[in-house]
Protein backbone atom coordinates (compact mmCIF):
# COMPACT_ATOMS: atom_id res chain seq x y z
CA UNK A 1 0.00 0.00 0.00
CA UNK A 2 1.36 3.39 -0.91
CA UNK A 3 3.21 5.39 1.98
CA UNK A 4 2.11 8.49 0.98
CA UNK A 5 -0.20 10.49 -1.89
CA UNK A 6 0.36 12.70 -4.75
CA UNK A 7 -1.58 14.04 -7.56
CA UNK A 8 -2.31 11.71 -10.14
CA UNK A 9 -0.26 11.49 -12.96
CA UNK A 10 -1.52 12.55 -16.62
CA UNK A 11 -3.63 9.00 -18.00
CA UNK A 12 -3.78 7.23 -14.46
CA UNK A 13 -7.35 5.99 -14.10
CA UNK A 14 -9.89 7.06 -11.60
CA UNK A 15 -12.36 4.52 -10.98
CA UNK A 16 -16.36 5.77 -10.31
CA UNK A 17 -18.01 3.01 -8.79
CA UNK A 18 -21.83 3.99 -8.94
CA UNK A 19 -20.97 6.26 -12.04
CA UNK A 20 -24.23 5.59 -13.64
CA UNK A 21 -26.33 7.79 -10.67
CA UNK A 22 -27.34 11.08 -10.90
CA UNK A 23 -23.94 12.51 -8.98
CA UNK A 24 -21.23 9.84 -10.36
CA UNK A 25 -22.53 10.42 -13.94
CA UNK A 26 -22.01 14.45 -13.67
CA UNK A 27 -18.40 13.27 -11.85
CA UNK A 28 -17.61 11.40 -14.96
CA UNK A 29 -18.35 14.30 -17.46
CA UNK A 30 -16.21 16.61 -15.19
CA UNK A 31 -13.19 14.38 -14.58
CA UNK A 32 -13.04 13.69 -18.10
CA UNK A 33 -12.82 17.64 -18.55
CA UNK A 34 -10.26 18.00 -15.99
CA UNK A 35 -6.88 17.77 -17.44
CA UNK A 36 -4.69 14.92 -16.00
CA UNK A 37 -7.85 12.88 -15.03
CA UNK A 38 -8.61 9.74 -16.39
CA UNK A 39 -12.30 8.84 -15.45
CA UNK A 40 -13.21 4.93 -15.94
CA UNK A 41 -17.24 4.03 -15.29
CA UNK A 42 -17.78 1.18 -13.14
CA UNK A 43 -21.45 0.35 -12.87
CA UNK A 44 -24.04 -2.61 -13.49
CA UNK A 45 -24.78 -1.39 -16.61
CA UNK A 46 -23.18 0.34 -19.59
CA UNK A 47 -24.43 4.13 -19.57
CA UNK A 48 -26.71 5.08 -22.07
CA UNK A 49 -23.95 7.88 -23.59
CA UNK A 50 -20.15 6.98 -22.21
CA UNK A 51 -18.90 8.98 -25.10
CA UNK A 52 -14.61 8.09 -25.00
CA UNK A 53 -14.54 7.01 -21.29
CA UNK A 54 -13.80 3.54 -20.39
CA UNK A 55 -16.65 1.20 -19.38
CA UNK A 56 -16.38 -1.70 -16.69
CA UNK A 57 -19.03 -3.39 -15.84
CA UNK A 58 -18.88 -4.47 -11.68
CA UNK A 59 -21.93 -4.92 -9.76
CA UNK A 60 -20.88 -3.20 -6.62
CA UNK A 61 -21.99 -6.17 -4.16
CA UNK A 62 -19.29 -8.53 -5.49
CA UNK A 63 -15.94 -8.65 -4.22
CA UNK A 64 -13.95 -10.35 -7.60
CA UNK A 65 -16.10 -7.79 -10.03
CA UNK A 66 -15.05 -4.56 -7.74
CA UNK A 67 -11.28 -6.28 -8.07
CA UNK A 68 -11.60 -6.58 -11.35
CA UNK A 69 -12.77 -3.29 -11.79
CA UNK A 70 -9.38 -1.36 -9.58
CA UNK A 71 -7.39 -2.93 -11.74
CA UNK A 72 -4.48 -0.35 -12.63
CA UNK A 73 -6.70 2.12 -10.84
CA UNK A 74 -4.64 5.20 -9.43
CA UNK A 75 -7.67 6.97 -7.32
CA UNK A 76 -11.71 5.42 -6.79
CA UNK A 77 -14.37 7.05 -5.87
CA UNK A 78 -17.40 5.80 -4.22
CA UNK A 79 -20.63 7.14 -5.46
CA UNK A 80 -22.64 3.86 -4.77
CA UNK A 81 -26.36 5.00 -3.88
CA UNK A 82 -28.35 2.34 -2.73
CA UNK A 83 -30.41 0.17 0.09
CA UNK A 84 -28.38 0.08 3.31
CA UNK A 85 -26.85 -3.30 2.74
CA UNK A 86 -25.63 -2.63 -1.04
CA UNK A 87 -24.21 0.44 0.67
CA UNK A 88 -21.88 -0.62 3.26
CA UNK A 89 -21.23 -4.04 1.17
CA UNK A 90 -19.94 -1.44 -1.47
CA UNK A 91 -17.82 0.27 0.46
CA UNK A 92 -16.31 -3.07 1.78
CA UNK A 93 -15.85 -4.71 -1.02
CA UNK A 94 -14.32 -1.12 -2.32
CA UNK A 95 -11.71 -0.74 0.56
CA UNK A 96 -10.79 -4.31 0.75
CA UNK A 97 -10.09 -4.05 -3.25
CA UNK A 98 -8.04 -0.54 -3.37
CA UNK A 99 -5.65 -2.74 -0.63
CA UNK A 100 -4.50 -5.41 -3.05
CA UNK A 101 -4.97 -2.69 -6.36
CA UNK A 102 -2.23 -0.84 -4.67
CA UNK A 103 -4.90 2.06 -4.92
CA UNK A 104 -3.27 5.42 -3.90
CA UNK A 105 -6.84 6.90 -2.65
CA UNK A 106 -10.55 6.38 -1.85
CA UNK A 107 -13.06 9.38 -2.10
CA UNK A 108 -16.01 8.43 -0.41
CA UNK A 109 -19.23 10.16 -0.68
CA UNK A 110 -21.32 10.24 2.48
CA UNK A 111 -24.09 12.12 3.49
CA UNK A 112 -24.83 15.10 6.39
CA UNK A 113 -27.40 12.20 7.08
CA UNK A 114 -24.46 11.34 9.66
CA UNK A 115 -25.23 14.22 12.48
CA UNK A 116 -28.43 12.79 12.99
CA UNK A 117 -30.59 15.29 14.79
CA UNK A 118 -27.80 17.74 15.54
CA UNK A 119 -28.71 21.76 15.65
CA UNK A 120 -26.58 24.28 15.44
CA UNK A 121 -23.22 24.57 13.13
CA UNK A 122 -21.92 21.29 13.40
CA UNK A 123 -18.32 20.62 12.24
CA UNK A 124 -16.42 17.54 10.94
CA UNK A 125 -15.33 16.43 14.50
CA UNK A 126 -19.20 16.01 15.53
CA UNK A 127 -20.17 12.42 16.63
CA UNK A 128 -21.83 10.13 14.02
CA UNK A 129 -25.25 9.24 14.78
CA UNK A 130 -27.11 7.45 12.55
CA UNK A 131 -30.82 7.23 14.33
CA UNK A 132 -32.46 9.15 11.59
CA UNK A 133 -32.92 6.14 9.92
CA UNK A 134 -31.97 2.91 7.78
CA UNK A 135 -30.13 5.87 5.11
CA UNK A 136 -27.94 7.58 8.22
CA UNK A 137 -27.53 4.35 9.90
CA UNK A 138 -26.10 3.11 6.59
CA UNK A 139 -24.20 5.93 6.00
CA UNK A 140 -22.11 5.96 9.81
CA UNK A 141 -21.55 1.97 8.41
CA UNK A 142 -19.98 2.95 5.59
CA UNK A 143 -18.09 5.55 7.15
CA UNK A 144 -16.78 3.60 9.67
CA UNK A 145 -15.72 0.81 7.39
CA UNK A 146 -13.55 3.53 5.86
CA UNK A 147 -12.08 4.69 8.65
CA UNK A 148 -10.90 1.12 9.10
CA UNK A 149 -9.40 1.20 5.84
CA UNK A 150 -7.67 4.30 7.06
CA UNK A 151 -6.57 2.97 10.32
CA UNK A 152 -5.09 -0.16 8.37
CA UNK A 153 -2.80 2.21 6.45
CA UNK A 154 -5.20 3.06 3.40
CA UNK A 155 -5.47 6.62 2.47
CA UNK A 156 -9.19 7.67 2.16
CA UNK A 157 -10.80 10.88 1.80
CA UNK A 158 -14.64 11.07 2.97
CA UNK A 159 -17.21 13.93 1.78
CA UNK A 160 -20.40 14.88 3.64
CA UNK A 161 -22.62 16.74 1.65
CA UNK A 162 -26.22 18.27 2.07
CA UNK A 163 -28.67 18.30 0.17
CA UNK A 164 -27.81 18.10 -3.48
CA UNK A 165 -29.47 19.60 -5.89
CA UNK A 166 -29.36 20.29 -10.00
CA UNK A 167 -29.81 18.67 -13.13
CA UNK A 168 -30.55 14.88 -12.35
CA UNK A 169 -31.36 14.80 -9.08
CA UNK A 170 -34.65 13.37 -8.79
CA UNK A 171 -34.91 13.49 -5.16
CA UNK A 172 -33.91 17.26 -4.24
CA UNK A 173 -34.91 19.00 -7.49
CA UNK A 174 -37.68 16.92 -9.51
CA UNK A 175 -39.53 15.90 -6.43
CA UNK A 176 -39.60 19.71 -4.95
CA UNK A 177 -40.49 20.86 -8.61
CA UNK A 178 -43.25 18.61 -8.84
CA UNK A 179 -44.86 19.37 -5.37
CA UNK A 180 -43.89 22.74 -5.84
CA UNK A 181 -46.47 22.64 -8.85
CA UNK A 182 -48.97 20.58 -7.43
CA UNK A 183 -49.12 23.39 -4.23
CA UNK A 184 -48.14 20.30 -2.24
CA UNK A 185 -45.80 21.96 -0.30
CA UNK A 186 -44.86 26.05 -0.51
CA UNK A 187 -44.78 28.52 2.16
CA UNK A 188 -44.79 26.00 5.77
CA UNK A 189 -44.82 28.26 8.22
CA UNK A 190 -42.50 27.04 11.22
CA UNK A 191 -42.75 23.52 9.79
CA UNK A 192 -40.15 24.54 7.21
CA UNK A 193 -37.78 27.19 8.77
CA UNK A 194 -35.50 24.55 9.33
CA UNK A 195 -31.81 24.97 7.42
CA UNK A 196 -31.51 24.15 4.22
CA UNK A 197 -27.49 22.70 3.27
CA UNK A 198 -27.78 22.90 -0.37
CA UNK A 199 -25.22 22.18 -2.99
CA UNK A 200 -25.32 21.91 -5.91
CA UNK A 201 -24.04 18.60 -7.57
CA UNK A 202 -21.24 20.33 -9.31
CA UNK A 203 -20.15 21.31 -6.82
CA UNK A 204 -19.66 18.10 -5.47
CA UNK A 205 -17.83 16.72 -8.62
CA UNK A 206 -15.69 19.81 -7.75
CA UNK A 207 -14.61 18.57 -4.22
CA UNK A 208 -13.87 15.29 -5.52
CA UNK A 209 -11.75 16.78 -8.08
CA UNK A 210 -9.75 18.41 -5.08
CA UNK A 211 -9.95 15.41 -3.14
CA UNK A 212 -8.61 13.50 -5.71
CA UNK A 213 -5.60 16.47 -6.18
CA UNK A 214 -4.47 17.49 -2.76
CA UNK A 215 -1.68 16.20 -1.14
CA UNK A 216 -2.07 15.42 2.80
CA UNK A 217 -5.77 14.60 3.41
CA UNK A 218 -5.66 11.50 4.56
CA UNK A 219 -8.43 10.29 6.68
CA UNK A 220 -9.99 13.46 6.88
CA UNK A 221 -13.73 14.46 6.14
CA UNK A 222 -15.31 17.29 5.14
CA UNK A 223 -18.37 18.88 4.89
CA UNK A 224 -19.91 19.90 1.73
CA UNK A 225 -22.91 22.96 1.75
CA UNK A 226 -23.70 26.22 1.14
CA UNK A 227 -21.43 28.59 3.15
CA UNK A 228 -24.72 30.84 3.65
CA UNK A 229 -27.75 28.60 3.61
CA UNK A 230 -31.26 29.85 3.70
CA UNK A 231 -34.19 28.12 5.62
CA UNK A 232 -36.36 25.41 3.63
CA UNK A 233 -39.38 28.48 3.38
CA UNK A 234 -36.25 30.33 1.32
CA UNK A 235 -35.45 27.42 -0.89
CA UNK A 236 -39.38 26.52 -1.84
CA UNK A 237 -39.92 30.50 -2.72
CA UNK A 238 -36.75 30.78 -4.85
CA UNK A 239 -37.53 27.70 -6.45
CA UNK A 240 -41.15 27.87 -7.14
CA UNK A 241 -39.94 31.41 -9.02
CA UNK A 242 -37.70 29.73 -11.06
CA UNK A 243 -40.07 27.10 -12.26
CA UNK A 244 -42.97 29.25 -12.56
CA UNK A 245 -45.11 27.72 -9.96
CA UNK A 246 -45.81 30.82 -8.15
CA UNK A 247 -47.93 32.24 -6.29
CA UNK A 248 -46.84 29.59 -3.83
CA UNK A 249 -49.72 28.50 -1.63
CA UNK A 250 -49.50 28.48 2.38
CA UNK A 251 -49.52 24.59 3.69
CA UNK A 252 -50.63 24.22 7.62
CA UNK A 253 -49.26 22.05 9.61
CA UNK A 254 -52.52 20.16 10.36
CA UNK A 255 -52.45 19.39 6.14
CA UNK A 256 -49.08 18.06 6.06
CA UNK A 257 -49.97 15.26 8.45
CA UNK A 258 -52.43 14.22 6.56
CA UNK A 259 -50.22 14.19 3.63
CA UNK A 260 -47.97 12.10 5.53
CA UNK A 261 -49.78 10.31 8.05
CA UNK A 262 -53.59 9.38 5.96
CA UNK A 263 -52.51 9.49 2.20
CA UNK A 264 -48.78 8.57 2.26
CA UNK A 265 -49.39 5.02 3.24
CA UNK A 266 -51.82 4.10 0.04
CA UNK A 267 -49.41 7.19 -1.88
CA UNK A 268 -46.39 4.93 -1.14
CA UNK A 269 -48.54 1.50 -2.25
CA UNK A 270 -49.69 2.77 -5.01
CA UNK A 271 -45.76 3.58 -5.96
CA UNK A 272 -44.39 0.26 -5.49
CA UNK A 273 -46.78 -1.07 -7.49
CA UNK A 274 -46.44 1.21 -10.64
CA UNK A 275 -42.50 0.62 -10.39
CA UNK A 276 -43.49 -3.24 -10.35
CA UNK A 277 -45.53 -3.13 -13.21
CA UNK A 278 -42.96 -0.66 -14.84
CA UNK A 279 -45.86 1.76 -15.32
CA UNK A 280 -43.54 4.88 -14.84
CA UNK A 281 -43.71 8.09 -12.23
CA UNK A 282 -47.77 8.08 -10.58
CA UNK A 283 -49.29 11.91 -10.60
CA UNK A 284 -48.82 11.86 -7.23
CA UNK A 285 -45.66 10.65 -5.07
CA UNK A 286 -45.56 10.27 -1.14
CA UNK A 287 -44.40 12.78 0.74
CA UNK A 288 -41.83 11.15 3.35
CA UNK A 289 -42.19 11.66 6.60
CA UNK A 290 -38.84 11.61 6.96
CA UNK A 291 -38.80 15.03 5.23
CA UNK A 292 -40.67 17.22 7.63
CA UNK A 293 -38.05 16.31 9.83
CA UNK A 294 -35.24 17.67 7.74
CA UNK A 295 -37.39 20.72 7.12
CA UNK A 296 -37.40 21.61 11.01
CA UNK A 297 -33.80 20.61 11.74
CA UNK A 298 -31.57 23.69 12.36
CA UNK A 299 -28.77 22.12 11.45
CA UNK A 300 -25.93 24.43 9.65
CA UNK A 301 -23.01 22.55 8.39
CA UNK A 302 -19.47 24.15 8.97
CA UNK A 303 -17.76 24.36 5.58
CA UNK A 304 -14.43 26.19 7.49
CA UNK A 305 -12.08 23.01 6.83
CA UNK A 306 -13.72 22.39 2.88
CA UNK A 307 -12.96 26.10 2.37
CA UNK A 308 -9.25 25.64 3.95
CA UNK A 309 -8.24 22.83 2.53
CA UNK A 310 -10.23 21.72 -0.31
CA UNK A 311 -10.71 25.09 -1.79
CA UNK A 312 -12.81 23.89 -5.00
CA UNK A 313 -14.90 26.35 -6.74
CA UNK A 314 -18.22 26.95 -5.44
CA UNK A 315 -21.44 27.97 -8.20
CA UNK A 316 -22.94 31.16 -7.16
CA UNK A 317 -26.24 30.11 -5.28
CA UNK A 318 -28.66 31.79 -7.65
CA UNK A 319 -27.10 30.35 -10.62
CA UNK A 320 -27.18 26.83 -9.27
CA UNK A 321 -30.93 27.17 -8.50
CA UNK A 322 -31.47 28.73 -12.29
CA UNK A 323 -29.67 25.80 -13.38
CA UNK A 324 -31.52 23.63 -11.44
CA UNK A 325 -34.67 24.93 -13.16
CA UNK A 326 -33.83 24.57 -16.54
CA UNK A 327 -32.90 20.74 -16.03
CA UNK A 328 -36.67 20.82 -14.02
CA UNK A 329 -38.35 22.32 -16.81
CA UNK A 330 -37.25 19.84 -19.40
CA UNK A 331 -38.29 16.22 -18.04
Amino acid sequence: MSAGFGAVSDGEPVVVIGANGFVGARLVRVLAATAGLRPVIAARRPPAAAADVEVRICDATDAAAVATALAGAACVVNCVAADGPTMQAATTNICTAAVAAGVRRVVHLSSMAVYGPATGLVDERHPLDGSLGWYAAAKVASEQIVQGYVAQGGDAVILRPGIIHGAGSQQWTGRIGRLLRQHRIGDLGAAGDGICNLIANDDVAAAVVAALQRPGLRGQAFNLGDPDPGTWNQYFLAFARAIGATPITRISARWLTIETKILGIPLKLGEIAATRAKLGRLPFEPLPRSLLGLWRQEIQLDHARADAELGFPRTPPAQAIADAAAWFRQQ
